[in-house]
């Protein structure tokens, strides 16, 4: 007996509340993110989105689950308009273990309003009331995040729409839900042949010298480096060191080429 697959019924209510105008880009936006065939056109599609409604900020990507179905580390992240300096103090402060948005989208894949999960979750510790607030300094007050979590693939994708504001969840919420299931598959479509795998060597690599060799891979110098991250350049080239040994290179381009082969976070 052949089974009938089960169809998504049309939300039709969330599209009432919207002018003509508004639906023509809405549809416009998944258009554009359905025909997406590299990262660039799912970052148009995304900007397009966020211009239509109140955000100020989105970013999107991909990240890499374990056996277990717990986060690996992040592969192909699309940054639309987050500020460069919090995406690094997300990256370099370890922000992805006290997130609650981002645990309860790895372990509750679909929709949150960023304050009501809050509101839930709470303030376990010193850490995540620090993330809260340094990421209100950097105008990411309140959003909304959407994403899906495929255990079996050892893959997540994400998409947040932040703003400077309050926002209103029960107007916004359904329809970042419904263009989220449409960026899900833009984002795997779109991703590049080794965000799904990461290779012993680049595991080895410590939260320290992940940052660091990202910014070699954006052209730093060890001195700039060094400014940025308010260490000393003797202390990055020990890093760096470290970094040639764990991959086996013996040069910044060679440590570059290898990680990105096998699976460096790459945000762009």
């Amino acid at each position: 007996m052949a089974h009938t697959l089960k169809r998504r019924a049309f939300p039709k209510h969330i599209f009432e509340q919207l002018s003509k105008n508004d639906c023509q880009s809405f549809i416009e936006a998944i258009h554009y993110t359905t025909e997406a065939e590299t990262t660039s056109d799912v970052k148009d599609a995304l900007l397009q989105f966020q211009n239509l409604f109140p955000f100020s900020r989105v970013i999107g990507g991909l990240a890499r689950l374990n056996a277990k179905g717990a986060f690996d580390g992040f592969t192909n992240v699309i940054n639309v308009s987050y500020p460069e300096e919090w995406i690094r103090l997300y990256w370099q402060n370890g922000y992805f273990e006290v997130d609650p948005v981002f645990r309860t989208a790895l372990q509750q894949p679909g929709s949150q309003h960023w304050q009501t999960t809050y509101q839930k979750t709470g303030s376990d510790s010193e850490k995540q009331r620090e993330f809260v607030e340094t990421a209100k300094k950097f105008g990411l007050v309140d959003g909304i995040t959407t994403g899906s979590a495929d255990p079996m693939c050892g893959v997540a994708t994400f998409c947040s729409f932040a703003s400077n504001d309050t926002i209103d969840a029960t107007r916004y919420l359904p329809l970042v839900e419904y263009f989220g299931y449409h960026v899900h598959l833009a984002l795997l479509r779109t991703a590049p042949a080794s965000a799904q795998s990461l290779d012993k060597c680049v595991r080895q690599l410590t939260l320290r010298e992940l940052t660091i060799l990202n910014w070699v891979k954006n052209g730093k110098t060890n001195w700039e480096i060094a400014t940025i991250m308010g260490i000393t350049e003797r202390t990055i080239r020990f890093h760096v060191e470290s970094i040639f040994t764990k991959l086996g290179v013996t040069s910044r381009s060679q440590a570059v080429a290898t990680a990105i082969e096998h699976g460096l976070p790459n945000v762009v």
